[in-house]
């Protein structure tokens, strides 16, 4: 949400070639061109490396998989069967990744895949971590974590200590946080719907803003519109996705599908809605398209649909209740179950998303 790029950044953006390549009709014709039917379980999460040619994936089987993107191969796998694993991060370490403890404690682990040897334990949440994320900024060595002890912690992947902790009013029942384009805005949603900003520099100050949202569901994750961050897509416990405006934290529009499922009967009950929702990945299935042009969601029956933003948009405003919008389009072909992953490649033209299979 950086409304102060200076006019070289944002011709380089207007320039990118991917992003002249992302028009809605290339974006109608995305089918599944390769599948790797390699977890025994749901995949949890999905992440890009800096230059886009790698992601890595971590499964309920407790295991994380890195993949070439770019030759459509699968490189190395490893196993955290002692702690569990979900919402690995490349960091700008090479070689090196972090990720969320689902087993024994919730500690964030900090690993070398290429000796498969623990670098440092961050230790301090009392609660499964909700949110993992390595700042935008590709030299940075921080990150942030939430929790579902209603805490956010910033992290510098040098110390074993945080750089700060925060306790989230609203949060008891947890919390999921999410950084900025721009990586010195730290998005904050608690089960209460409570949605805060913080300057990263002055976290434990308070937020700098805060609103609460006119609903009564439950907020499953958060991610700020690429590139400049001037929206906020809020997952909510229907499986629809809430539209904000990043400035003023009013709601602009509701993106729903038809083959969106609330919370499953079939998932064990846990302490509270965001629980539930972390256990079935709500926070994990949507994405954007680099350029900010389109969303992009997984269902639980194994589809893939999308939105056209600038259609949004025009049909959107400050009208309450918000407007709801049908998906402008779905992608050919399935998953062999419900979709628990979906991100979009920031450097090529491809989407990863994965059920117990993934898919490119």
């Amino acid at each position: 949400m950086n409304a102060k790029l200076d006019s070289e950044t944002l011709n380089v953006l207007r320039k990118d070639p991917l992003q002249a390549a992302l028009t809605t009709s290339a974006l109608a014709d995305f089918y599944i061109a390769k599948q790797f039917p390699d977890n025994k379980a749901l995949i949890t999460s999905v992440d890009f490396d800096i230059t886009g040619t790698h992601c890595i994936t971590t499964s309920r089987d407790e295991s994380l998989r890195i993949y070439d993107c770019a030759s459509g191969t699968r490189e190395q796998v490893s196993y955290s069967k002692k702690y569990g694993c979900n919402l690995a991060q490349f960091t700008a370490q090479p070689g090196c990744v972090a990720y969320a403890s689902t087993k024994i404690n919730d500690t964030v682990r900090y690993l070398s895949y290429e000796t498969n040897q623990f670098i440092r334990y961050f230790a301090g949440h009392t609660g499964m971590v909700t949110s993992l994320q390595r700042s935008p900024n590709a030299q940075s060595t921080s990150m942030v974590s939430a929790s579902m002890d209603g805490t956010v912690r910033l992290w510098n992947l040098d110390t074993v200590k945080p750089v700060c902790t925060v306790n989230i009013e609203g949060g008891k029942n947890g919390v999921a946080a999410a950084y900025d384009p721009s990586g010195m805005v730290v998005a904050v949603a608690a089960e209460s719907q409570a949605i805060q900003l913080y300057d990263v520099r002055k976290m434990t100050k308070g937020p700098f803003t805060s609103a609460t949202i006119a609903s009564k569901l439950t907020v499953a994750g958060l991610k700020f519109m690429p590139p400049t961050g001037d929206y906020i897509l809020l997952a909510m416990s229907d499986g629809s996705i809430m539209l904000l405006d990043a400035f003023q934290l009013t709601t602009l529009a509701v993106l729903s599908s038809a083959t969106h499922n609330a919370i499953s009967p079939t998932i064990a009950p846990v302490a509270s809605a965001l629980g539930q929702m972390q256990q079935q990945c709500f926070g994990q299935k949507i994405t954007a398209t680099p350029d900010g042009r389109a969303v992009i969601a997984g269902n639980d029956n194994g589809g893939i649909v999308f939105w056209d933003f600038d259609t949004v948009l025009a049909n959107s405003g400050s009208k309450q209740p918000p407007a709801v919008h049908a998906p402008n389009g779905t992608w050919n072909g399935s998953h062999d179950g419900p979709v628990g992953v979906c991100a979009f490649n920031p450097l090529l033209m491809e989407c990863v998303t994965g059920s117990q299979s993934l898919t490119l």
